[in-house]
Formats: C-alpha cells, sequence, structure tokens
C-alpha cells in the first residue's frame, strides 16, 4: 500500500504538468485551490519547491484576475479574496492582505445587496458573508480603517435580517468557512479524476484529523 507521501506525489507530478494551465481562476474549482493544495503540500513534506510554486501561482492569479467575474463564493471574487486571508492566516503568504485585496473588496461593494434572495454558501449571501467576516477579522491590521464602508455594511446587515442569515454566527468564520470548503470539495472529488488536487486537499485533511 502506498504512503501518503507517495500519494501525494503522484498528485502533484499530475498538477505540475497540466494543473496550472487551466483558465478557471476560482477556489473551489481553479487555480485559486491548486495554489493552496500546494502550499499545504510544501508544509506537510517540507519542500520549498512546492511553497515557490504555489506563490508564483498566486501572483499569476492576482496579476490577471478578471474583474467582471461573478462575486459569488464558489468561483467568483469572494471565494479567491477568502482565499488569501486564509493563506495569510496559515502563514502561507506575507503582505497587507487589505492591500493585496483592496480592488476585490471595491468590486465585492458594487453588488448590491437590497434585493438580494439567494442566501446559499457557493452563490449567494453566505458566501459574501464568509469573505466579509473575514475581511473585518483579517489579523495584524495597523489601522482602524475597514475594508468595507459603513453604507455597504448596513446594506449586508439588513439583506441578512431580511433573509435569516445570522452573519455573527461562527459559522462564518474562517476555520468554519474552511471546513465547509472542505466538505464541498469532498462531495466534487467523488466525480474527478484520481490525480485531481481536491483528492491531494482530502488525504492532507483525513491525515490531520486522525
Amino acid at each position: 500500500m502506498k504512503t501518503l507521501p507517495e500519494k501525494l506525489k503522484g498528485i502533484i507530478d499530475n498538477q505540475i504538468l497540466y494543473g496550472s494551465f487551466g483558465t478557471n481562476q476560482s477556489l473551489l474549482n481553479g487555480r485559486m485551490g491548486l495554489s493552496l493544495f500546494f502550499f499545504h503540500c510544501s508544509r506537510f513534506l517540507h519542500n520549498r519547491f512546492y511553497e515557490d510554486f504555489a506563490g508564483e501561482l498566486l501572483e499569476d492569479i492576482c496579476m490577471h484576475l478578471p474583474f467582471d467575474l461573478a462575486v459569488d463564493f464558489a468561483d467568483g471574487l469572494c471565494g479567491i479574496g477568502w482565499a488569501v486571508e486564509y493563506m495569510g492566516r496559515q502563514g502561507f503568504i506575507e503582505g497587507d492582505t487589505d492591500e493585496i485585496l483592496e480592488e476585490i473588496d471595491a468590486k465585492i461593494m458594487e453588488r448590491d445587496l437590497r434585493r438580494t434572495t439567494d442566501t446559499s454558501f457557493e452563490h449567494g449571501l453566505e458566501g459574501i458573508v464568509s469573505y466579509v467576516r473575514a475581511r473585518l477579522d483579517s489579523p495584524g491590521r495597523e489601522s482602524d480603517k475597514l475594508p468595507f464602508d459603513t453604507d455597504y455594511l448596513e446594506d449586508l446587515k439588513n439583506a441578512c435580517q431580511r433573509t435569516g442569515v445570522d452573519w455573527q454566527s461562527e459559522d462564518y468564520i474562517p476555520e468554519t468557512v474552511w471546513k465547509r470548503v472542505v466538505d464541498w470539495w469532498q462531495q466534487a472529488a467523488a466525480t474527478t479524476e484520481v490525480y485531481s488536487w481536491k483528492h491531494g486537499i482530502l488525504l492532507l485533511e483525513t491525515h490531520q484529523n486522525m
């Protein structure tokens, strides 16, 4: 039976050859998820090359991010921005996330929440709340300036109240959101090929929780 490092090596080799050439930049289905996979592999396997690969992939995503993407968590800006905050919290990247995510924050605020009816995590209000909570609670912020203006935050609170989403719930703290993301990958992995990075992240999570 193959060891965990051996299983990961097969996925890593495949993804280095093919994974980075995709055009989907998202967290749940695309290159942002792939970057996270390599950051986690680097830490688990103590391999600096994988960290460099993940960092270069992240830089390329940020430099070529199409800002006409949807705002949602699954395939859009909220998921990508949330992943950057997660990477900062995990110590995968350094730098001021307020500066890194300034443009994404501005695009998020363009979404009119006053008539929002979709409350789903993947495409609706729960995904937006997950991102906003991660940004508001971002560690290491040196100033009192928040990434969202008061009008936007008021609209968000009103939308949550109207739709029954408790935006202050622990359901939206980064640790809980990560578990939701992993659960989503677990369901998606059932229909993906064996060398998918989703399988790799699930292997690492299973090992960590043993």
